[in-house]
C-alpha cells in the first residue's frame, strides 16, 4: 500500500525491508487491519503523512530475518505486532508508558513510534505491505500460541487491548452505567469489557444499524441510534434518573456525525481539529466529577 497523498493510495512495488538495527527483525505479513484511524491519515488530517508511506499498524506475520541481538525470537515464529514501537529500556518504557517511547520517537513532544502513521510518529512503515522491518523485535511482538487462529491472533495488536484499556481507565465500579459512543470494532470491545469492570449496565450509541445489532449481540449491551434519539444528552439524563452515565467513553473521535455544524467546521472546512460531536456528547452525559474517555 503507497500513499500518494490525501484520499489517493494505491497499491505498488517498494524494495524489501532490510535490517538496519541489530534489534530489528523483518516479518512476512500473515493478516494486516485497517485501522478506523487510518482513515484520518487517508483523508490528510495527520501532520507529516508523506507520500511515499505505508500503513497499518495492526499486523501479524512470520519472522523471516532477525538481527544479530534479537534473543526471544527466531525465524519461523509466527508473531503479533502491536502498534506501539518501544525499546522497552528509555525512562517512559521502564515507566510502562510504551507509547511514549523516547528512542523510537525521539523528536515527538506527544508520542512514540507507532507502524504507519506519519512521521509525526517516527515515519515507520506499516503493515499492510507483504513484508515489514519491525525495530525492537524483542520488546513488543508477542509469539501466537500454537493453535490461535490468525484472524483473532491479529485482534489482540489493536482492537482488544484499546477499548480494554478504555475501559479500566474508566474506573468502572460494580453496579456503574457506562456509555460508549462509537459501535466501531474498538467501541464495541469496550462496551464487552465494561463488564469485566462490573458495570451494572453498558449503552452504546451509533447510527449504523448492522454495528448496533452486533454490538447488542457481542457485547450484552443496549444499543442506541442517535438518529432516532434526538437529543443525545437528554437521552442520557433521562436514561439515568437525570445523574449522567458513570462513565463515558468516546470511540468515534474526529469524525463524528450527528452534528451538522460540527461536520462542516471539522471535516469540511478543516478549521477546527475535527468534529468533535461525540466528545461533547460524552462530556456532557457523564455524571459531574466524573470520568470520560477519549
Amino acid at each position: 500500500m503507497n500513499y500518494r497523498g490525501p484520499l489517493r493510495v494505491r497499491i505498488d512495488h517498494k524494495p524489501m525491508p532490510e535490517i538496519l538495527h541489530p534489534q530489528d527483525a523483518i516479518v512476512r505479513v500473515t493478516r494486516s487491519c485497517i485501522c478506523g484511524s487510518d482513515l484520518h491519515l487517508y483523508n490528510g488530517s495527520v501532520p507529516d503523512t508523506r507520500v511515499g508511506m505505508t500503513f497499518g499498524h495492526e499486523f501479524t506475520g512470520i519472522v523471516e530475518e532477525i538481527g544479530p541481538e534479537v534473543k526471544k525470537l527466531k525465524v519461523g515464529d509466527h508473531v503479533l505486532v502491536p502498534f506501539n514501537i518501544a525499546c522497552g529500556q528509555c525512562w517512559y518504557c521502564k515507566q510502562g508508558l510504551f507509547g511514549n517511547c523516547h528512542e523510537s520517537n525521539p523528536q515527538a513532544t506527544a508520542v512514540g513510534g507507532i507502524f504507519g502513521y506519519s512521521h509525526t510518529a517516527g515515519g515507520y512503515d506499516g503493515g499492510q505491505a507483504e513484508y515489514a522491518r519491525v525495530p525492537y523485535a524483542d520488546v513488543s511482538p508477542t509469539v501466537i500460541p500454537e493453535g490461535m487462529d490468525p484472524d483473532d491472533a491479529v485482534m489482540l495488536t489493536d482492537v482488544v487491548p484499546t477499548g480494554y484499556q478504555a475501559a479500566e481507565m474508566g474506573g468502572i465500579q460494580p453496579g456503574d452505567t457506562v456509555m460508549v459512543f462509537g459501535a466501531g470494532p474498538v467501541g464495541i470491545m469496550a462496551a464487552r469489557c465494561a463488564w469485566l469492570f462490573g458495570a451494572g449496565r453498558v449503552i452504546i450509541i451509533d447510527e449504523v444499524e448492522y454495528r448496533l445489532e452486533f454490538a447488542k449481540n457481542y457485547a450484552k449491551c443496549e444499543a442506541y441510534n442517535f438518529r432516532e434519539l434526538g437529543d443525545v444528552v437528554l437521552f442520557a439524563k433521562k436514561t439515568t434518573d437525570w445523574m449522567g452515565a458513570d462513565v463515558c467513553i468516546d470511540a468515534v473521535g474526529a469524525e463524528a456525525a450527528g452534528n451538522a455544524l460540527q461536520t462542516i467546521t471539522g471535516r469540511k472546512l478543516l478549521i477546527q481539529a475535527g468534529s468533535a460531536t461525540a466528545l461533547h456528547w460524552a462530556i456532557n452525559s457523564v455524571k459531574k466529577g466524573v470520568l470520560f474517555l477519549l
